[in-house]
């Protein structure tokens, strides 16, 4: 053998680890920084490895690049110490009182992951007395999350941010910027004019001369004439400005004839978002749809459909991921989480796809314990601690500020007992222990302080099983059954009643066992423990959501039909419980083709979604 590679992974770590020892021992040191009263002696190269602001400086022809003193200026000395500790150690301790200064440093030395950390930090910071200065110092140093995150946070929470001395200490500009926006998060329009007011009479004899500028921003329209009249009319600040009654002189003019108003003002009806109150909408969260981009999310009562934003992709190569059978709930504050499922890549999916094409054809599937919570604000899903176990075919459960992970499918289609928490305050899961048995498909209720498990299937079989968990306890208890076994079916509490709808069950036809859809409803009574039938379905259903909307039950599901001895069709219907009847209504035959999904009901911004051109309702 004339030639061997050899490679010592432990080396870069071990030669980072000897020049922090020849820091601390002043060793072979070639450089001081100096700041303030402070001077730290170090070597060039790890400062210049590190940062490329001294780079830059060290490797140019400027004549620090041959001084042994490096003076620095406007920058903290404190945090110029930890930014070179950094250089040696990679470490660093980020705390309320230094992450400005921290982040100050990063900046001007041009560390990015320092940057990062120290803008992550404050933005868990935020609160209503600090973000609109916090948002200024990020436009200083050029941190675009942290300053769009920063005003976010003071147009989510302005009521309150405009009582706070930061708001009071705002220039015209800042201000101007605030209440003209669309997304301020105030119910009354009263609001805005009050926190202008406030503002001005912060410093009355420098500020009163910008209501002429401020006023116009207020959207009058949205103020009832009496407030008008007894507040804004009556102001004499507003009263002594030529600009604020040439305004409400057109705003008279306006309310007079709309339709013949030709002056100088604006007054078009524009509502901010606090005043569009969130609507409930069905979503059917992860799943396949050959006809991608694909109807998610419903408003039932307008009809109305859109598409949320997919899990973000985790691998980049062609062909199309979908996250099939994975696991959704909606917490009492309406925050929407998903976890689990089966990552599937289907090699053929796209324009080339013929119809013919079997989209249960995949290259590989791998079941995950990826975890999100959905953000409406930005129509995305954020990433949060992962489940201990991966998990597909499950179901969660909220109670008392956690979630917990139930039966399902672990890895090589292992039916798994293992019950998980997460506590959503400290984003971490924790082992509970384990189910009285396997149970996969199934679905989940809590009722008061228990959680019900009912139905689901192992191997080939479906079960009847209903049992409770006390999660303060850790006690399971066995319950009266249903009068059919079933899985993939929906379940609720109404009033004091637990109600499970469609599902399917196993059917041996000739010398096969095939999946059987079902369209029958149950009841549980919960004091009696005792089942009773209810309406039947209109259609057999399965992957079914069940869910209450403003006091009406609705059903959401799969159902199919066999064009050709060779062909499913599968489509998703909607139904509406006439709770006077006693009778379901069908009110979507064919809201869009999806399978293997989660579907919850919850409340949503529409407006932040694409809207889906659908011709047999919005023509």
């Amino acid at each position: 053998m004339e030639t061997m590679s050899f490679e010592n992974e432990a080396h870069m770590g071990r030669v980072l680890v000897e020049m922090k020892s020849m820091f601390d021992e002043r060793q072979l040191i070639d450089v001081d920084i100096c700041v303030q009263e402070l001077c730290i002696p170090c070597h060039r190269n790890v400062l210049a490895a590190t940062s490329p602001y001294f780079k830059a400086m060290f490797t140019s022809s400027m004549h620090e690049s041959s001084q042994r003193h490096i003076i620095l200026h406007e920058v903290d000395a404190k945090s110029v110490a930890q930014i070179i500790d950094y250089a040696y150690t990679g470490e660093l301790k980020i705390t309320r009182a230094n992450a400005q200064n921290l982040l100050a440093a990063a900046s001007l030395f041009q560390i990015i992951p320092v940057q990062q950390a120290s803008a992550k930090f404050m933005e868990q910071q935020l609160d209503a007395m600090n973000c609109v200065g916090i948002q200024t110092f990020a436009q200083i140093h050029n941190c675009e999350e942290l300053k769009q995150k920063a005003r976010e946070y003071t147009e989510k929470h302005f009521p309150d941010v405009a009582k706070h001395e930061e708001f009071k200490a705002l220039p015209l500009e800042r201000v101007l910027e605030i209440v003209s926006s669309d997304e301020l998060n105030v119910e009354k329009e009263d609001i805005v004019y009050e926190s202008i007011i406030t503002w001005i009479n912060h410093d009355l004899k420098m500020r009163r001369k910008y209501i002429g500028q401020l006023l116009p921003h207020v959207r009058l329209v949205l103020l009832s004439m009496k407030y008008i009249k007894d507040h804004i009319t009556q102001n004499y600040i507003i009263q002594q400005c030529d600009r604020c009654r040439a305004l409400l002189n057109s705003l008279r003019e306006f309310e007079e004839n709309p339709e013949l108003y030709t002056g100088e003002f604006n007054f078009a009806l524009s509502l901010r978002s606090g005043m569009i109150q969130p609507e409930y909408c069905i979503l059917l969260v992860g799943g396949l749809d050959q006809n991608k981009p694909s109807i998610n999310c419903y408003n039932p009562l307008t009809r109305e459909a859109y598409i949320m934003e997919t899990f973000p992709e985790t691998r980049e190569r062609s062909g199309y991921y979908c996250v099939e059978d994975p696991a959704v709930i909606v917490t009492e504050d309406n925050n929407i989480f998903t976890a689990g499922g089966n990552y599937i890549y289907h090699e053929n999916y796209g324009e080339t796809a013929s119809d013919e094409d079997s989209f249960d054809d995949f290259e590989e599937e791998t079941v995950r314990k990826d975890f999100y919570q959905y953000d409406n604000d930005h129509n995305k899903w954020i990433l949060k601690a992962p489940m201990l176990f991966p998990k597909s075919n499950f179901s969660l459960a909220f109670h008392e500020g956690k979630i917990y992970s139930l039966g399902g499918l672990t890895v090589n289609q292992h039916p798994t007992e293992i019950v998980e928490c997460y506590d959503i305050a400290k984003n971490r899961w924790n082992y509970v222990g384990m189910m009285p048995t396997t149970l996969v498909d199934l679905s989940t209720c809590v009722y008061r302080s228990e959680i019900y498990l009912l139905g689901g299937r192992t191997g080939v079989g479906a079960h009847n099983t209903v049992m409770k968990f006390d999660p303060k306890k850790a006690e399971w208890c066995s319950l009266a059954g249903m009068l059919t076994p079933r899985f993939n079916f929906g379940a609720c509490v109404v009033d004091d009643e637990l109600l499970v709808a469609g599902g399917q069950i196993y059917a041996q036809l000739t010398h096969t066992i095939n999946r059987e859809a079902l369209r029958s409803v149950e009841i549980y009574n919960i004091a009696d423990n005792q089942w009773r039938q209810g309406p039947d379905l209109p259609e057999e259903i399965y992957n079914v959501g069940l869910m209450i909307m403003n006091g009406t039950i609705y059903a959401c599901g799969t159902t199919e039909y066999q064009r050709s001895p060779f062909r499913i069709y599968r489509y998703n219907i909607v139904c509406r419980l006439d709770r006077v009847k006693n009778i379901w209504e069908q009110i979507e035959s064919d809201l869009c083709d999806i399978r293997s999904y989660g579907c919850v009901a919850a409340k949503l911004h529409t407006r932040r979604l694409s809207q889906v051109f659908r011709p047999d309702v919005d023509t």
